[in-house]
């Protein structure tokens, strides 16, 4: 759907449109409208809020420098039941690997084997649909 251009020798006015829909937000990136939201949530919203719990979990990673499996727990209680995506990066960004687990696991505290990685930095992030976390980490020989 576009408010913008017209057909040849076609007469018309251009006006905003106005979005009424289930769906909670609009997400504009490059000049192209994205939708975003849950059906049966509300009217579109420009600039709406995500709610989004950034670095509360705290993630301990231990030993760190990382010889070849280290432990990954959270430090706070997270929802036990919710999955979590636990992803490696290189300190460049390349995606390296992921793996899932729950909530209770990662309070219990998890095992994770990185001896395959070369020596350096890495990034390892921590995602559920309500949290987002990460925590840098040296690989050593």
């Amino acid at each position: 759907m576009s408010s913008i251009g017209m057909m040849g020798s076609a007469t018309g006015t251009v006006s905003a449109l106005n979005f009424k829909s289930t769906t909670a937000c609009i997400d504009v990136q490059s000049g192209v409208a994205v939708l975003n939201g849950v059906r049966g949530a509300g009217e579109f919203a420009i600039a709406c809020e995500v709610v989004m719990n950034f670095n509360t979990l705290g993630i301990k990673l231990f030993p760190n420098p990382v010889n070849s499996n280290t432990k990954v727990k959270f430090i706070n209680t997270p929802p036990l039941t919710e999955e979590f995506n636990l992803q490696v990066y290189t300190a460049e960004g390349q995606f390296i690997s992921s793996t899932k687990e729950t909530g209770f696991s990662l309070y219990q505290g998890i095992t994770v084997d990185l001896g395959g990685l070369t020596t350096g930095t890495y990034i390892l992030k921590i995602t559920s649909i309500h949290f987002n976390d990460a925590i840098k980490f040296i690989k050593a020989n």
